[in-house]
């Protein structure tokens, strides 16, 4: 995903906190999708409003040993979420 892209959730989606982690539910019924606590934080991150370099470097703030693997893994993710329908068309 571009880096001044500004991933927002699919509203279709509807959230539920489960233990450590948060589930996603298709509105179809058709599948759950499961997120741990660090994916979870990027998908409360993707609001529309920030941007994926903002979202990026929050999370290298938080997590600065692992600063190159979230530069890596953020936009892969959020590609991710985006071919399965999880964002909003951008």
């Amino acid at each position: 995903m571009d880096l001044e892209s500004k991933p927002c959730r699919n509203a279709a989606l509807r959230a539920e906190t489960m233990d450590d982690e948060l589930l996603l539910y298709d509105p179809s019924g058709t599948r759950i999708i499961q997120l741990n606590g660090t994916a979870a934080l990027i998908w409360q991150l993707c609001d529309g409003q920030r941007k994926v370099e903002e979202i990026v470097a929050l999370l290298q703030a938080a997590y600065p040993e692992a600063a190159e693997v979230i530069a890596l893994d953020v936009p892969e993710l959020l590609d991710r979420w985006a071919e399965a329908g999880c964002l909003e068309p951008l």
